[in-house]
């Protein structure tokens, strides 16, 4: 559990962050402190972070390495991470694999294991846990 901290940061703005913040905290409502709060809350809540530098961009609905470049994926490897994120921190198993990113046309699970590897070759090992006999998850940090 994290322990909520406050810190109070100042910064300086250039006249054009400073207009923009304006503009924003009027359209929203908000004091510029507030919309300064809420502008970060949904950079970070717009990422979900993963080991050695990668993050899934939920905006871009993409995966990216720590230089900001957007992960290639075939196809296959796309429809595969993308049902893990929708499910992370749980295990999806074989046949939801099968269903979902296949829809159920033929498929081995050495097919299966290629796409696994193929992705952690892109990325890293532990991006993809494999759960023996159960199926796979995210290795997200959090």
């Amino acid at each position: 559990m994290r322990k909520e901290m406050s810190k109070d940061i100042t910064i300086k703005l250039s006249s054009e962050m400073e207009e923009f913040l304006t503009e924003k905290a009027k359209e929203i409502q908000l004091p510029i402190e507030e919309t300064i709060e809420q502008l970060i809350n949904e950079q970070i809540n717009n990422k979900v972070i993963f080991d050695e530098g990668f993050y899934y961009d939920k905006q871009k609905n993409a995966l990216l390495d720590k230089s900001g470049k957007i992960i290639q994926f075939t196809k296959l490897q796309n429809g595969l991470f993308n049902l893990l994120m929708q499910n992370k921190g749980k295990i999806v198993d074989f046949d939801v694999i099968h269903k979902e990113v296949w829809k159920n046309k033929k498929m081995s699970i050495f097919t299966m294991r290629n796409i696994v590897k193929r992705i952690r070759d892109l990325t890293y090992y532990g991006i993809i846990v494999n759960h023996s006999n159960k199926g796979y998850s995210l290795g997200e940090t959090f």
